[in-house]
């Protein structure tokens, strides 16, 4: 058959022919996402850490044993491409022992130090400062902090454990709870860029503990709302929470008692699910949320015990996926526990490699689909020229086979 001369070169017909039988394939399938896996480097002379978030610019916190401690753990930070992560210290009048909670994208980073008692505290430019305590009671530990520098966190008032935020100076501020009284629970887990903090407390009719947001009104005076969960009245709190305000968390299924992931959209809670090829995982928590929507957590055979039986799992769009069915599987890595997610998409988390309890970065391989998009970019430049040149002078417009 004669070809039909055309100014667009063959090689850009072929590549088009590839975008088109791609977008068709990713039209009848949703591709699943692929992750290179790579260890964060523990302190010095360390054999295990965990990592427990990660921000936008690749920074990570965790904790992690350094040489000559023993069991201690202590808080971190680490830069993707660093050779090895900051030690934070431990703040003084507190057990040898720290974790790194939180870091946001400016690297400022809080946790606590100690535990049983435990101080919250605040790591900014190599200076580690201790953010104090609620009036009437002693410790803390600070769980998040955004890019506007507002930690919060949980504290006790003396009568109970309570929710807290700060902007970083003075004393804690106390975040109140939907039943109001002043020896109900509370704790601060997370808290997003527009001010809307997660966490549990106490609900209004004092009959469970159950997620809740606190928003601020015109006067800046926190305002307690109780989310709940799939189920109601039952116990359950919120870990994580993006910018649109969507929460994730746990809470007890009041049928089986086992703990069970859930998401909320604004205004209704729904239950992530388990991996249906993992029956012995009854067990969930869903602990991040990025604002693509993605969430990040585990499931395990005990509650909040995936060293005994667990995988870190990824869900997106309605679905659950075992993370380690997207890593390479001779990467000698099991993968237990997803504690954090970039909006990048990164991954931070614990799992086992060598023998030991390590953390890891998992970061997205490129679909084949976006280098071919990017090799149309330059073929499609380069066939711009040729015709404009073809244009210049037509008698040099021949057929092609």
């Amino acid at each position: 058959m004669r070809l039909v001369s055309s100014p667009v070169p063959s090689v850009v017909l072929l590549t088009l022919s590839a975008l088109t039988l791609a977008s068709g394939t990713e039209s009848r399938a949703e591709s699943v996402p692929r992750y290179t896996v790579q260890a964060v480097p523990t302190l010095p002379g360390g054999a295990v850490n965990f990592a427990l978030d990660i921000n936008n610019r690749g920074q990570v916190s965790g904790n992690s044993r350094k040489a000559g401690t023993g069991t201690q753990l202590f808080p971190y930070v680490w830069t993707i491409g660093e050779a090895k992560p900051v030690e934070i210290g431990i703040l003084p009048g507190v057990p040898t022992f720290g974790r790194g909670f939180a870091v946001n994208d400016n690297g400022v980073v809080v946790g606590e130090s100690g535990n049983g008692p435990s101080k919250a505290f605040r790591f900014e430019g190599g200076t580690l400062s201790d953010l104090g305590t609620l009036p009437g009671g002693s410790g803390g530990v600070a769980n998040d902090i955004n890019n506007a520098g507002r930690v919060v966190g949980a504290a006790s008032n003396g009568q109970a454990v309570r929710a807290f935020y700060t902007d970083g100076g003075g004393s804690l501020i106390d975040l109140g709870t939907p039943l109001g009284t002043t020896s109900s629970f509370g704790r601060a887990f997370a808290i997003n860029d527009t001010g809307t903090i997660a966490g549990v407390a106490r609900n209004a009719s004092d009959t469970a503990s159950e997620a809740t947001l606190w928003t601020f009104n015109a006067a800046g005076v926190p305002m307690a709302t109780t989310i709940g969960s799939p189920a109601a009245g039952v116990f359950s709190e919120a870990f994580g929470i993006n910018d649109l305000g969507h929460a994730v968390g746990r809470y007890s299924d009041p049928v089986s008692g086992r703990t069970r992931a859930f998401f909320y959209d604004g205004s209704t809670s729904v239950d992530l699910g388990l991996l249906a090829d993992e029956p012995t995982f009854v067990h969930a928590r869903a602990i991040d949320i990025n604002n693509s929507g993605l969430i990040v957590g585990h499931v395990a055979r005990l509650d909040n015990a995936p060293s005994f039986g667990g995988a870190a799992v990824l869900w997106r769009n309605g679905q659950i996926l075992d993370l380690n069915g997207l890593i390479d599987s001779s990467s000698g890595w099991r993968l237990l526990s997803a504690e954090g997610i970039n909006d990048r998409g990164q991954i931070v988390g614990f799992g086992t490699f060598e023998g030991q309890t390590r953390a890891f970065v998992l970061t997205v391989v490129p679909e084949p689909s976006s280098a071919i998009l990017a090799a149309f970019g330059v073929v499609s430049a380069a066939a711009t020229g040729i015709v404009r040149r073809r244009r210049a002078s037509a008698s040099r417009m021949v057929d092609r086979p």
